[in-house]
């Protein structure tokens, strides 16, 4: 979040005001979008394609194009007389419009090289205006850019909107009342021929473009971004035109705004955001908002969450708000674990037990969730959200800062910990074992103190990594039993009651614990590599070693890499595929 900046006079920053009367108002703010939103994503500006253009006429000419081109001067010596500008510029070169259609794609349509290093491609800004449209703040987007990087950061998100690229598409569109989004592109899009550039063409809008746009000036609040209003007159001459506004305008915007901008926010007082990009001033806005979803509302019933999950994982048109239902657990989550304290306030059984007891409760709902999610999932359409939702917590856990407990700091890992256990039980009590894999291995975590690389959850979530042995004997709870597997003892008590209504009975989640464990094990015999062991070094144990179920000789056994047929590279990593050790593990269950 950008750090809030006072106003004169001591006035909050207007990004406050703006953030809390679009989270009061949902869809009631218009955004107006330039081509400085779209410049992070190496879209250039109109001033940028016009030094490219000069550039190029400049050295058809036959003159030389030094890294420091002065367009201006360039055009000054050698141009029509008329000062130098996109639209003139543009006009001079292409007399129709296909022909500036060709002109302008290159700087719109990325390269492979340029897909590769993520340049005109949908950036910060625009993944954080889809957000905003997918939460509902956001429903109305004009704007004056011809690219399409907004309409595919949208349907990223799952947000199909309807696009009014032409004054045609005015007729019979649907209302943007009742549209989940609208986006309004006032010049055409660049892969038309129809597209507005030159003076004369930004010079009047179209009847039923105009009567759109003078609907939206009217009826919404408008947020601008990236647009100056040097080339625009038809858009400065409607905005002025506007008699009242219901509703405030902001204008953001990250160099100085020009004698045009500076006379619309004169004329309708204007929140100016100065000096922020895009880039910092979408996302910032969406973490404001998120920020006031904690405080407005409270957090669901495990019971009602557990049945709004049901109702919508089956529903491939509702994963957003199945999304948005693990985010809250997973952000609610994220604000305890940074924060708690590094030191242990003691270090006395009963002292850790209350805040192993602690960290369990704020995990529950998310456990049912995540438990439930698993299990119901049979199609596997969301394995993506639950791996997703198992590394988000990894990464909660802060790095060491000044003094601090091991034991204490790898307690940020619980939740992550508990929630790769509840999820791979699932995974198990519903015979796929391929999405179990999918869990130990895809989320992933680096220990910044001590690794260069990421590790997967298998590694990362080991219990030997996150609780200690000692400390968890030490437990009062125990009456003063030591376990000889306490790690192990410990999550078995602590998802018991998740996984009690799923299965029926206890002799079915003993059975199913001692599955996973099994499972778990051969994962870690046959995928794990650590920067603190070497592959299949540092393998789990559990009480199925000693309950009857496998023997540590049966282990040991089918589990050895010669018969099970794993091989390794020359590296000593393992580069069998996932289907085939989900065959393998299938094979497996005769041992559990």
């Amino acid at each position: 979040m950008v750090n809030p900046v006072p106003a004169a006079g001591g006035a909050l920053d207007s990004r406050i005001a703006l953030a809390t009367s679009v989270h009061a108002q949902p869809g009631v703010y218009a955004l107006l979008l330039g081509s400085g939103t779209s410049t992070g994503a190496g879209v250039p500006t109109g001033w940028g394609v016009v030094t490219a253009l000069a550039a190029k006429v400049a050295a058809a000419a036959g003159d030389q194009v030094p890294t420091d081109f002065d367009a201006d001067a360039w055009w000054n010596k050698h141009g029509d007389g008329q000062p130098l500008g996109y639209s003139g510029l543009l006009a001079s070169l292409a007399s129709t419009p296909a022909a500036r259609r060709a002109i302008l794609a290159g700087f719109f349509e990325p390269t492979e090289d340029e897909r590769q290093q993520g340049l005109k491609v949908p950036g910060a800004a625009h993944r954080a205006i889809a957000a905003l449209v997918a939460r509902g703040a956001v429903r109305v987007i004009l704007t004056t850019n011809f690219d399409r990087l907004i309409e595919q950061a949208l349907e990223a998100e799952g947000v199909f909107p309807q696009v009014i690229a032409t004054p045609t598409a005015i007729d019979g569109m649907e209302p943007l009342a009742h549209a989940r989004c609208t986006v309004i592109k006032l010049h055409g899009d660049y892969a038309r021929i129809d597209q507005l550039n030159t003076v004369e063409e930004l010079s009047h809008y179209p009847s039923p473009l105009k009567a759109l746009l003078d609907r939206v000036l009217d009826e919404y609040g408008l947020i601008i971004n990236g647009w100056s209003g040097d080339w625009d007159h038809a858009l400065v001459a409607a905005i002025e035109g506007t008699r009242s506004r219901r509703y405030p305008l902001y204008w953001s915007s990250f160099a100085a705004l020009g004698t045009a901008a500076q006379r619309l926010v004169a004329q309708h007082r204007a929140h100016v955001i100065g000096g922020v990009s895009a880039d910092q001033f979408f996302p910032d806005l969406l973490s404001r908002l998120q920020a006031l979803d904690t405080l407005a509302d409270p957090p669901l019933t495990k019971t009602l969450a557990i049945a709004r999950l049901k109702r919508v994982l089956p529903d491939p048109i509702k994963h957003i708000e199945l999304r948005d239902l693990l985010d809250a657990e997973v952000q609610r989550l994220r604000t305890y674990l940074a924060g708690r304290p590094q030191m242990a306030p003691g270090t006395d059984g009963q002292a850790v037990q209350d805040a192993h007891d602690e960290i369990r409760q704020r995990c529950d709902t998310l456990l049912h969730l995540v438990a439930h999610g698993v299990y119901l999932d049979r199609d596997r359409q969301h394995t993506a959200l639950w791996t997703w939702v198992i590394e988000q917590l990894m990464r909660a856990r802060p790095q060491p800062d000044g003094q601090f407990h091991q034991f204490w700091v790898s307690l940020h890992h619980y939740p992550a910990l508990l929630a790769l256990q509840a999820a791979s039980l699932s995974a198990v009590a519903a015979q796929r074992d391929d999405v179990l894999l999918r869990l130990l291995r895809e989320p992933t975590w680096r220990d910044r103190g001590s690794s260069e690389w990421e590790v997967p959850a298998l590694d990362a979530l080991h219990t030997y990594r996150v609780l200690d042995h000692d400390v968890i004997n030490s437990f009062p709870r125990w009456n003063g039993t030591k376990w000889l597997y306490p790690r192990s003892r410990l999550l078995k008590d602590e998802l018991r009651k998740v996984f009690l209504p799923l299965l029926g009975d206890e002799e079915s989640y003993q059975r199913l614990f001692h599955r996973t464990e099994y499972r778990v094990a051969l994962a870690q015999k046959r995928f794990q590599t650590s920067y603190r062991s070497a592959p299949g070094e540092f393998i789990g144990d559990g009480q199925w070693r000693r309950e009857g179920l496998i023997w540590d000789a049966d282990f040991r056994a089918h589990a050895d890499l010669e018969v099970w047929g794993w091989t390794t590279n020359e590296t000593g990593t393992f580069n069998q595929t996932l289907t085939e050790l989900a065959a393998e593990l299938q094979q497996s269950r005769r041992y559990g």
